[in-house]
């Protein structure tokens, strides 16, 4: 009887659409010495193209061990947390990776990174590139070269790799199933960036519209001697980030030198997209960009007008599931925003400062705090910084306020080094676990953040510290009672 109810059970679960769960896991474990990050984040894509996160935590020794059910297809990942990055890692269902590695600093886990154990083989393409790149030790800058040196250049790092892949995938698969589809993304990768260098290099020099179309068609990868528009392209990281939005680009400027007005008017972007891609291609270019819209709204007002503006870009989308999740994105970024909204209580942070005192937000009751959300790597933010020291050295006697620079996105060791560098005289505390950053809705650096006396936020996006209004609103927070 048991049985005939778990067969009805099982025929119930088939005819309702109802999956039985068959999914392998991943398995990465290892161990990365000397890392200044306790806690790495890694990254997956899901079965519907949406990004999901895991975390990797770290022991006194830099052990760690990960099993997790959250991939569902063969995909490239990356393991980062600041100054610890481990990119190109190929994954997929089964797999069971060993990392080891120096996390000294990205130069020396680029060097000592290994890879082993079952399914390690795609990932050995990148190990291998990295060896090498670190022994040539090539300062080139792609994006200085004339035109003539991009070329040359490009052609040799094609021979470079296409002997790396040779290497690499010359054995048979050897009980790995997913090895072929690695081997094929990574050959689309590597034209998608040789594609990507050559489009971003237009974007610097001043060639007409004939002279462009010309240098473009001359030099094209050979998958995309077809078209840019192949849905069985988006297994390639490199073709989504980089290929799509320079290629858009591209028609964009060719349309641009060709009838400036044409480019102003109304319905251009969605028509031009709709001309360019097709199919599964369209529907990713236009939920990314309408992603990006949502991403970089800073306000409530401010994405309410996004809402209205995207909804065309959201209609021309065909799949259902992408329509849902960017329903989904707007209700969350919502959510997100109005913790920051004027006149709310600002989000709590415990954070260390570079000299290993902890500070919290409580610490700063009865003062208005102006917040510099930074970091070492981001050139405008630490442009910013004479102004920042300027506009604080004005408020030096005055209790009643206090200037924070809180560093998010960073590794700890460029993070000193900078400070070193900069020599700010002013309260500096690092963002490790990057609570700040995504409570504050940092996407984007350098940013300005006004807290009043009473902890509750006065300004959310607040002007740069240059600026005329940035004194005259803290002057104003200052002389509230």
């Amino acid at each position: 009887m048991k049985k005939i109810i778990l067969l009805l059970l099982s025929f119930y679960c088939i005819s309702k659409g109802v999956a039985q769960t068959t999914a392998q896991p991943l398995i990465i474990q290892g161990k990365l010495t000397n890392s200044a990050e306790k806690m790495l984040k890694i990254f997956f894509e899901d079965i519907n193209g949406k990004l999901v996160m895991d975390t990797i935590r770290l022991n006194a020794a830099g052990e760690f061990y990960l099993k997790t059910y959250k991939i569902a297809k063969p995909q490239r990942t990356s393991i980062q947390q600041n100054n610890t990055q481990i990119n190109r890692i190929y994954v997929a269902p089964g797999y069971y990776l060993r990392i080891t590695g120096d996390a000294s600093d990205y130069t020396s886990l680029s060097k000592t990174k290994k890879i082993t154990g079952v399914g390690a083989r795609s990932s050995q393409y990148r190990v291998k590139m990295d060896s090498i790149i670190a022994v040539r030790d090539d300062k080139t800058a792609w994006f200085d070269l004339k035109t003539d040196e991009l070329i040359q250049f490009l052609k040799k790092s094609k021979t470079v790799e296409d002997s790396v892949l040779n290497v690499v995938f010359k054995e048979p698969a050897m009980g790995d199933k997913y090895l072929n589809t690695f081997k094929k993304i990574i050959e689309l990768d590597n034209q998608s960036m040789s594609f990507y260098m050559l489009l971003q290099h237009l974007d610097l020099v001043k060639y007409n519209a004939t002279q462009t179309r010309e240098l473009v068609t001359k030099n094209t990868p050979p998958a995309f001697l077809n078209g840019v528009s192949h849905d069985e392209y988006l297994v390639s990281e490199d073709y989504k980030s980089w290929v799509l939005p320079l290629y858009y680009a591209y028609e964009q400027r060719l349309d641009l030198l060709r009838d400036s007005a044409s480019v102003k008017k109304p319905g251009y972007t969605l028509e031009k997209i709709k001309q360019l891609f097709t199919g599964k291609v369209r529907d990713f270019y236009l939920n990314r960009f309408v992603e990006k819209r949502i991403g970089g709204s800073n306000s409530i007002e401010q994405l309410i007008a996004t809402q209205k503006e995207m909804q065309t870009f959201i209609n021309a989308i065909s799949s259902p599931v992408l329509k849902k999740n960017l329903a989904n994105n707007f209700i969350e970024k919502k959510q997100q925003l109005m913790q920051v909204q004027i006149g709310k209580p600002a989000p709590a942070f415990t954070l260390p400062s570079n000299y290993g005192k902890i500070f919290n937000l409580a610490d700063f009751k009865g003062k208005v705090i102006y917040i510099d959300l930074w970091a070492s790597w981001c050139g405008p933010c630490r442009q910013e910084m004479p102004a920042y020291k300027k506009l604080s050295d004005k408020f030096k006697t005055n209790r009643q306020v206090a200037f924070v620079s809180i560093a998010v996105h960073d590794g700890e060791k460029e993070w000193r080094n900078a400070l070193k560098e900069e020599k700010p005289d002013w309260l500096q505390l690092y963002d490790n676990e990057g609570t700040v950053a995504q409570a504050y809705v940092a996407n984007a650096i350098p940013k300005y953040i006004l807290i009043d006396k009473e902890g509750k936020m006065l300004s959310f996006d607040a002007p740069k510290p240059g600026s005329v209004q940035a004194e005259q609103l803290i002057n104003d927070a200052i002389a509230k009672p």
